[in-house]
């Protein structure tokens, strides 16, 4: 299918038949994948100090904070003007904003590249406040040149909901770096620069293996022919949007990465270390819930451009009443056991993260309900109003991690990271209500979190002190408690909630009858 279909986007299929089997793909990935970079990261873990961890996914998390500058907004406006084109059956379109992406991403990417080169030693003893971020620096000075390609191909895969070809990528960019590393684990080349390399090793092959689908899949098969537009009402068009998203970018990105680049000023790389890791452990509910919300943005936008409003209305209602459940039962249980997990996953050298994780988990959900809302807003050209609710966000996280970090330790940034997710959500949620009104299901989350809670409150009671015997058992013992664990609570969450997925079953047959 991912060679022989004859159109860019399937948009006869049903909203149903979307959902299914573009999800198919995306979790399949998505659960292969997942537990590599977890290897890769329980290996790095392993071999290198706190303080080196925190050196590297620090550098990481800035180059993804600096990519909001290089971006310039234009990943967000493929996603949101390629379905568009496509509906329109204007391919001449979709190759003019991929080509005024590069172009932009290129010029801006080589000046930024070129600065984290040329001035890696003053970043490395001013910011990092470590020689051993010197060489480090000037690797990824190339990995920034190479992001920039795989952010446009990565969004052009994303808004033509093709997931096979995003989750097969993502798949062969996963196995390439999985075995550099364990190259390097198993012949003892250990070290920064080591693992550093292997980030640009994975990145190159991935843009290797993407331009290669992306010239026989779509290229020379829809856009080979067509002229580039250098029109001022469509310049114009993309461009509005294009600044909006920009501004919005840069909000957003440095709401997602201050939290980690304030701490590496305050108080250094170890606490980086303690924190990154933290980041890792809060992430694994969107192993299971995050793959979907990739499909969001996209589908609304394509359901907007034939005013199919309803339908935003009945997906918002699914994803709420069906994956808050979900993340309240992985929220409670990485509450209860974060200090097991956080041993197996990276050593009794990490336990500092558990602390981190406990002040923020629990309020996870309302980051999948912002990102509903978020997608919502993107997708029907009311970019505005995120700009204006990323700012305020933005202002308010600066000065409580300011505040928590200097008075209350590391721990406390992830206190302004849950205040920021309720905020956003609450402003969010005022903006749409009352265009896109969903019927919530209260009594059933209410009941999840009821028993959920008493089994949580239950086991902290008996083993209110993991500390005390973590150390006891062996790393590979823990792993498989926490996994028999998990089963037994993986099933008394589904006999609680047999009828609510019973119905979700309906109501997915319900969305075959709309084309």
């Amino acid at each position: 299918l991912l060679w022989t279909n004859n159109i860019m986007i399937d948009q006869h299929n049903s909203l149903a038949e979307k959902f299914l089997k573009k999800g198919f793909w995306l979790y399949l990935f998505s659960f292969i994948i997942a537990p590599m970079g977890y290897i890769i990261k329980i290996i790095i873990s392993g071999e290198l100090t706190v303080s080196e961890v925190g050196i590297l996914y620090g550098i990481i998390s800035l180059i993804t904070m600096i990519s909001a500058y290089n971006d310039l907004g234009m990943s967000e406006s493929i996603n949101h003007f390629v379905p568009k084109f496509v509906t329109e059956k204007r391919y001449d379109k979709v190759k003019t904003i991929l080509v005024y992406a590069f172009i932009a991403q290129m010029i801006t990417g080589i000046t930024i590249a070129a600065w984290f080169f040329f001035w890696a030693d003053w970043l490395a003893i001013n910011y990092f406040k470590s020689e051993d971020a010197i060489e480090t620096l000037k690797i990824f000075a190339f990995y920034f040149l190479g992001i920039n390609i795989m952010q446009i191909l990565s969004m052009f895969y994303i808004s033509i909901q093709n997931t096979f070809a995003q989750k097969i990528i993502d798949f062969v960019r996963m196995i390439w770096v999985l075995s550099i590393v364990l190259y390097m684990f198993f012949w003892n080349m250990w070290s920064l620069i080591h693992y550093s390399y292997a980030w640009i090793g994975w990145l190159y092959l991935w843009i290797l293996v993407s331009l290669t689908l992306f010239y026989y899949r779509y290229l020379k098969k829809y856009l080979h022919s067509e002229k580039i537009l250098w029109d001022k009402i469509l310049f114009k068009e993309i461009f509005k949007y294009w600044a909006l998203v920009f501004i919005w970018a840069q909000a957003w990105v440095l709401l997602s990465q201050v939290d980690m680049q304030m701490i590496i000023v305050l108080l250094g790389t170890q606490d980086a270390g303690y924190y990154t890791n933290y980041l890792s452990i809060v992430s694994i509910p969107f192993m299971i819930i995050g793959p979907i919300f990739g499909l969001l943005l996209p589908l609304f936008s394509e359901m907007y451009s034939k005013w199919e409003t309803s339908k935003i209305s009945l997906v918002k209602e699914l994803f709420v009443n069906n994956f808050v459940i979900i993340s309240i039962a992985f929220n409670l249980f990485l509450f209860t056991f974060a200090i097991p997990i956080s041993y197996v996953l990276f050593w009794e050298k990490f336990l500092t993260s558990w602390m981190i994780l406990q002040y923020s988990i629990l309020f996870l959900t309302f980051n999948f309900l912002l990102q509903i809302n978020f997608n919502i807003l993107a997708g029907v050209w009311r970019v505005s109003e995120r700009v204006k609710i990323i700012t305020l966000a933005v202002i308010i996280n600066f000065f409580t991690n300011l505040l928590f970090i200097n008075l209350i330790w590391v721990a406390w940034a992830a206190l302004a990271t849950w205040l920021w997710w309720v905020i956003i959500w609450i402003m969010s949620e005022y903006v749409i209500k009352w265009e896109y009104t969903i019927n919530i299901n209260w009594k059933n989350i209410l009941k999840n979190i009821l028993i959920l809670w008493i089994l949580s409150i239950v086991t902290l009671y008996y083993f209110w002190n993991f500390t005390d015997f973590i150390s006891q058992l062996s790393r590979d013992i823990w792993f498989w408690i926490l996994f028999t664990i998990w089963i037994v609570y993986f099933c008394i969450f589904i006999g609680i909630n047999y009828g609510t997925f019973k119905n979700f079953i309906l109501q997915i047959k319900k969305l075959k009858k709309w084309s």
